[in-house]
């Protein structure tokens, strides 16, 4: 079974209530694009915990705390305990941030506890991993994710509870970003780690995202590699965009090979039909054109890339609906596509358009985008 893409955004220490409200007034608007395809959960500052859960309640978005404590109840000042986290209806945490590790000391035998607590209250949790630039400069990736994963091996009784961030830490906050080749090589050997302390099945089944300066321009790239399963997002979370990459994480649905059938003409009045779509991604421009944006429309069955001219590109807002005219419209070697699925229809034929009258080439129709 493949696996559902995971997207965590991480706030670090940053925002107050208004922004936080803002930013998920922003994420919950975008809902219909990814519902039951992404798992996404946001990282708020602590005392946000419960406030950020009340803005999200009525979307499938779900809040997690950046730390957790290797402790239980008690005695412990300022400390939150997984059980605490159960009660008050956080599903998940963070756990091994490099953050943590580096400026607040927190070891693997600190994680290994973390975990175990976490196990025993039932709450999920990002398990963070990743090297420094001069562990990635000596060869030693692998050997520190190992590490890092070997130390939590035996306190993991329950692996749907666990998500792997692999997090160059090199990557984080700088803006350099493992190339996907790179990031791809680490993720598939975390998934050997995996097989090898556990099962090739239970490997096969664990999610592992990558974190590390992720944007909306690197995460379809990112997204396109058979072991990156989502991503956990710093800086660029605490942005409305943040929804472009959660977009970007929607699994592409195969489109159905379109039937054919030779016809000698077309009537003008027959050229197709119209369809309602929603936008995906704002329109970006087109290079070396001055007048032509590309904007991502789809629904639940796929997505497709159209062109669209002057003011009908500010209309293409995210998640507004807009409508296609003309959507069935296309002859390639003389043959007219008929009654296709939709998205068929829209997708760049494979053949070359031959030379046809030209009276009854109409492959060129140009898509006209309109308000609902």
């Amino acid at each position: 079974m493949p696996r559902k893409p995971f997207v965590g955004g991480n706030w670090k220490s940053n925002g107050t209530v208004e922004t936080a409200k803002t930013l998920c007034n922003s994420f919950t608007s975008s809902v219909a694009a990814w519902r039951n395809k992404v798992d996404v959960v946001i990282c708020p500052i602590a005392p946000q915990i419960g406030l950020v859960n009340k803005f999200v309640k009525r979307s499938p978005i779900r809040v997690a705390s950046q730390n957790v404590s290797a402790s239980g109840e008690g005695a412990y000042t300022g400390e939150i305990s997984a059980g605490q986290l159960k009660d008050a209806g956080i599903q998940w945490t963070l756990i091994g941030h490099s953050e943590r590790r580096t400026k607040y000391g927190e070891t693997d035998a600190i994680t290994a506890e973390k975990m175990e607590k976490c196990q025993a209250a039932g709450i999920g949790v990002i398990f963070c991993i990743g090297e420094q630039l001069s562990e990635r400069e000596s060869g030693k990736t692998d050997e520190v994710n190992k590490r890092q994963l070997e130390a939590v091996f035996d306190k993991i009784k329950n692996w749907n509870k666990v998500v792997i961030a692999y997090e160059p830490v090199w990557a984080i906050g700088t803006g350099k970003v493992a190339t996907p080749e790179q990031a791809q090589e680490a993720h598939e050997a975390i998934r050997k780690m995996i097989a090898s302390a556990t099962s090739e099945e239970t490997a096969n089944g664990v999610r592992i995202i990558y974190g590390g300066s992720v944007t909306p321009e690197n995460s379809k790239d990112l997204i396109g590699k058979p072991d990156i399963d989502g991503f956990l997002v710093g800086g660029a979370s605490l942005k409305p965009s943040f929804t472009e990459i959660i977009i970007a994480a929607v699994p592409p649905i195969p489109l159905k090979k379109p039937k054919f059938i030779k016809v000698e003409g077309i009537e003008p009045a027959a050229r197709g039909v119209n369809i309602f779509a929603k936008v995906m991604k704002a329109p970006t421009p087109v290079a070396n054109s001055e007048d032509v944006s590309e904007v991502v429309v789809g629904d639940s069955t796929g997505t497709v890339t159209l062109s669209v001219r002057g003011e009908r590109a500010k209309q293409c807002e995210v998640g507004k609906v807009v409508r296609v005219q003309n959507a069935h419209v296309a002859m390639i070697k003389g043959y007219i596509r008929l009654s296709v699925d939709k998205w068929a229809a829209l997708k760049p034929a494979d053949e070359d358009v031959g030379t046809v009258n030209e009276k009854k080439d109409i492959s060129a129709v140009e898509y006209e985008l309109t308000n609902e």
